[in-house]
């Protein structure tokens, strides 16, 4: 059984996905599961998921109809056997130590549910445009979290347990499933965000959150 299971829903991302793959398959902490939920897609992910994954096994690969991004990370969530439940985008590229570091900060402090990072945003060429952080300890998170989203999605490493016993994601919040799902982790457990960005953060015209901003804001 892996101790952390990474989540990561894929629609047409061949573009960046082999970095993005490649950056979490490279962990420092090698005791994982990278399940690849292809949602979709009609360009050429599939076949860079399955040369990843012949490569490395532990790549799992999971292939849906385009149902978003929800469903998506609900399949995944459901297939995880990890202890740790992580979040990653297609497009992204995680700092080799980022899952080693979150995984000691949950072992440390057993009140945590969830720990995200700081990170760095890049555009689309993946030069470094300039560094972002959040409300770190679970005080200053708890005191921003009802105005504001206080963590990057991709960065977040959660306890699978506390994970489902909230409820896991929610489709009725399409585009801010992951502020609501922090909302209800938050009325029960401990939530941190370390300093250091631990995520190079892909800025491009292709993300959902720009493409569909209309419903993010009524979400």
């Amino acid at each position: 059984m892996p101790l952390v299971s990474v989540v990561m829903p894929v629609r047409n991302a061949a573009r960046f996905l082999e970095e993005a793959a490649e950056s979490v398959l490279a962990q420092g902490l090698a005791d994982l599961e990278l399940i690849a939920v292809d949602d979709g897609s009609s360009d050429e992910t599939p076949a860079v998921l399955r040369a990843l994954a012949a490569r490395d096994p532990r790549l799992k690969i999971l292939t849906t109809p385009a149902a978003g991004i929800v469903p998506a990370l609900q399949a995944g969530i459901a297939a995880a056997k990890g202890e740790f439940v992580a979040r990653m985008d297609a497009d992204d590229i995680a700092a080799t130590e980022r899952l080693e570091r979150q995984v000691a900060a949950l072992r440390a402090d057993p009140s945590l549910a969830l720990i995200g990072s700081a990170i760095t945003l890049i555009d689309e060429a993946g030069h470094k445009l300039r560094e972002v952080s959040y409300p770190a300890s679970p005080a200053e998170i708890r005191l921003a979290l009802p105005s504001r989203n206080c963590f990057a999605h991709p960065t977040v490493l959660m306890r699978r347990d506390a994970l489902l016993a909230v409820g896991g994601y929610r489709s009725a919040f399409a585009l801010c499933e992951d502020y609501d799902l922090w909302l209800r982790l938050a009325e029960r457990f401990d939530l941190a965000n370390l300093p250091e960005p631990l995520l190079r953060y892909r800025l491009h015209p292709g993300q959902s959150s720009w493409t569909r901003l209309e419903q993010r804001i009524v979400s």
